[in-house]
Parts: structure tokens; sequence; C-alpha cells
């Protein structure tokens, strides 16, 4: 049930709106919901404030998801109670910057921050070692922290819609990463380390200012299925030319079963339709 949860295939539960969801595990290991409140203007220190009621201190550790949408916009340091919490979504509240001891949830595997005005990442982002899916779609990041190479787990990132010109070297440590999604940014070239990423099945890079990407990425990535350019200025003879294109090709055919054709995958912007592989 935790599973499911955690997948985000929550019969009957649906994140607030403009409020909290907040469930817990009890002693026996189910499931509760401790509270479910809209508000008009939601207030995170709510959250902490009722964590001092006593009986209820204990609902509020054991809490595995929680979800706050309304004016938030900043966290409490005090979101390091939360030491059993597995999911956290805090999309679209005006969130600025996260609290440096963030690292300190431990257990957290999914974190969806969507929709802020984030300009930077902590450091202590990398202390966050369980975590499998990391999105903060829609913010205002210029740079990703060295530190997002230690979180070894990460199966999902998604950091499109934001300001970043380059994707740091220590992505190529994230080697179970499974979807990379970084559209609609300002980035010029990845780096080398990028074809570390043996698990890789989709790159999503629409909307950026790559004229190039590694030339061993389709040769060392052999589980690639799929490649979004769209908008960038590379070419398709760039693209069909790599070491590994007929391989990738293989196996873009045989998950989508059908075939590239150049006159529909060149735009006058470089790489359209047919390259989301």
């Amino acid at each position: 049930m935790v599973h499911s949860l955690i997948d985000g295939r929550m019969t009957g539960i649906e994140p607030a709106r403009g409020g909290f969801t907040i469930h817990y595990l009890d002693p026996l290991g189910h499931i509760c919901p401790y509270l479910h409140r809209r508000r008009k203007n939601a207030d995170i220190h709510f959250l902490f404030q009722a964590s001092l009621l006593g009986e209820n201190l204990v609902k509020i550790n054991s809490a595995i998801y929680l979800s706050v949408k309304g004016m938030i916009v900043d966290i409490p340091m005090e979101i390091s109670k939360l030491i059993n919490i597995q999911r956290l979504v805090l999309d679209d509240n005006h969130i600025e910057r996260l609290p440096v001891n963030l690292g300190k949830l431990q257990s957290l595997k999914v974190m969806t921050l969507d929709g802020n005005r984030i300009t930077s990442l902590p450091d202590e982002l990398g202390q966050l070692v369980r975590l499998e899916r990391l999105s903060i779609l829609g913010n205002m990041l210029t740079c990703l922290p060295e530190t997002i190479g230690s979180l070894r787990n990460l199966v999902l990132l998604n950091v499109s819609n934001n300001k970043l010109k380059s994707l740091p070297e220590s992505i190529g440590s994230c080697y179970s990463l499974e979807e990379l999604q970084a559209n609609d940014n300002l980035i010029g070239e990845l780096p080398a380390s990028i074809c570390n990423l043996i698990h890789l099945k989709s790159l999503c890079l629409n909307n950026n200012n790559i004229g190039q990407i590694p030339a061993n990425l389709l040769k060392d990535c052999k589980a690639l299925q799929n490649i979004s350019l769209h908008n960038n200025p590379i070419s398709m003879d760039q693209f069909q030319q790599m070491e590994g294109f007929e391989e990738f090709e293989a196996r873009r055919r045989k998950k989508f079963d059908k075939q590239i054709d150049s006159n529909v995958m060149i735009s006058s912007k470089g790489l359209n339709e047919g390259v989301d592989k």
C-alpha cells in the first residue's frame, strides 16, 4: 500500500489545492489520513504548530506524504521533523529557496517543486540518497549543484522550463537515471559524463541551444530509446553520423514501430518531430 502511494496511484486520495494533504503510518503500518485541510491561503507553518499539540507529534513525525499548495514563500527549518516523509509535493507556491537541512529527510523518495520561484538548490540536496524522482519544472534555476551526482537512486529528473545554461559534470554519477527532461532552458552543450548513464531511456532537450551532443552518447547509452531535440541548432546529418546510431534506431523502432523520415524530422530550426524517439 505504501508503494502505491509513492508511485502516485492513490485511490481516493487527491492532493489538496490551497491546503494540506498529510498521511502517516500508524503503529501497524497502515496509511491513515491525519489532515486534509483546505485553506484560502495555505500556511505550512500551521503544520508545525500542530505538531506541538503533544498527541499529534507522533502523527506528524510519522507522516509519509505531504502536499501543500497555496501561497507558501518559505519552507520552515522544522521540516526536518518529517523524518519518515517519502513523498513531498510543494507545487504551485511562491517558494524561492530550500532549507539547508532538507538533507535530513533521509526517507524521501519523491519530491516535486514545480511552479515555484526557486533560483538555486542547496548542496545538501545530495544527501537525499533515497530520492528516486525529482521534478523542479517551471522555476528560475540557473544551475544545478554538483552534489546532484550523489543521488545514485534517482530514476527521473525534470528540470524543464528553467534558466539552465548547462548540466553539471556530476550528472553522470546518477547511475540509475532513466529519464532526463531539460526542455526549455538555455543549455548549450551536454557534459561528456552523460554517456555514463547506461540506464537512460529518455532524453528530452527541446528548445535549447545545443549544437552537438557527446560523440559516444548513442554508443554508450545502450538503453536509450527516446531523444527529443526540437528547436536546437543540430542537424540530422550530425545525428545520423554518430557512432551507435544504427543500434539506437533499432531500439527506437522496436519500441515505437515506426521509421525515421528525414523530411519530417528536420525543420529550419534543427531536429524536429521524428526525433522524439
